[in-house]
């Protein structure tokens, strides 16, 4: 063959041979095609959907989700995410409140009326479908103001909105306990197919606990930015602090705590609410210990104020 030839038909060859790897290795764009599924085996859209019959998230109907969730054989922080995400709101708190200042002058003691407002933004979540809702006490109550002589609220409001909304709802505050540090709000607005979180059934006698290590999600309106998620495990299942006469018990983890958090869920994978954000331990030479009430001690207040919920011994999902 002609040298001239050969050189031309080398030339071509390793052409070809190079457009074959680039397309192997996907250095030019492919063509794909967008599609919902609607099967419950399979992940359908994320698109956001408002329709009462759907979840608003995934556009499964309960019963898909569940079926779909029921089979999976791993779990996964966007499947907890999914399901507890529509149930938690960002919780804002209006106060106005007066006290009695009395301070010594060079003429003898004065005593004044002091008057003065606050905000607190936090985070709360529905327990069950008559429209309540829990956070933390410190949330809709001032407890560094309250022993002050004389101290009483002129008013404080309670608005709440969903996650990605600007639509905001009013509350009302139906009880709340500063030593456990948890609240009890009622909506305002009765939404049709609200939905709600499953307690995860942590008894008294640690018959079913959560685990050393057992993968969590937190879920709250950090920083007042809107709800985001953090991940994490539990660092201890357990954990007592003394706060004068009153011991408090709290789970340890590690997931992302910061201000504004408080009141929200801490779940496992599979959406099961396990505690409540309370607070965290910041120092010089610590990080990552966050604290969060468990679902026992949350149970046990509902149910001294006969409010109902729902609660799981199992470690699935319950729709």
């Amino acid at each position: 063959m002609n040298r001239k030839y050969l050189r031309i038909f080398t030339l071509l060859l390793f052409s070809m041979t190079f457009l074959i790897s680039c397309d192997a290795l996907s250095l030019f764009p492919t063509t794909t095609t967008a599609y919902t599924e609607t099967d419950s085996s399979t992940t359908a859209s994320s698109s956001v959907s408002n329709t009462a019959t759907n979840d608003t998230l995934y556009q499964l109907s309960s019963d898909e989700l569940a079926s779909y969730l029921a089979n999976l054989d791993t779990t996964d922080p966007v499947v907890a995410a999914t399901i507890v995400m529509p149930s938690v709101v960002e919780i804002t708190v209006e106060y106005e409140y007066s006290y009695t200042s009395t301070y010594r002058t060079p003429w003898g003691t004065t005593s004044d009326t002091v008057t003065n407002s606050a905000t607190s933004e936090a985070t709360g979540f529905f327990i069950n479908s008559d429209g309540y809702l829990v956070t933390n006490a410190h949330v809709v109550s001032l407890t560094d103001y309250e022993s002050y002589t004389d101290f009483q609220y002129l008013s404080r409001s309670v608005t709440f909105s969903f996650a990605d909304s600007s639509d905001v709802y009013t509350a009302s505050i139906v009880a709340y306990d500063t030593d456990l540090d948890l609240a009890v709000l009622k909506s305002d607005t009765a939404f049709s197919n609200q939905n709600y979180l499953t307690f995860f059934g942590i008894d008294s006698n640690n018959d079913v606990t959560v685990y050393y290590g057992e993968d969590v999600i937190a879920v709250g309106n950090a920083n007042g930015y809107g709800i985001s998620v953090t991940s994490g495990v539990i660092s201890a299942p357990l954990r007592y602090f003394e706060d004068g006469s009153n011991v408090i018990e709290a789970i340890q983890t590690d997931a992302a705590i910061n201000s504004g958090n408080s009141g929200g869920p801490l779940t496992n994978l599979y959406g099961a609410v396990v505690g409540i954000n309370s607070f965290k331990i910041v120092t010089s030479t610590s990080e990552s210990l966050g604290y969060a009430i468990p679902s026992n001690v949350v149970m046990n207040y509902l149910d001294s104020l006969g409010i109902g919920y729902s609660v799981t011994t199992e470690r699935a999902y319950l729709s």
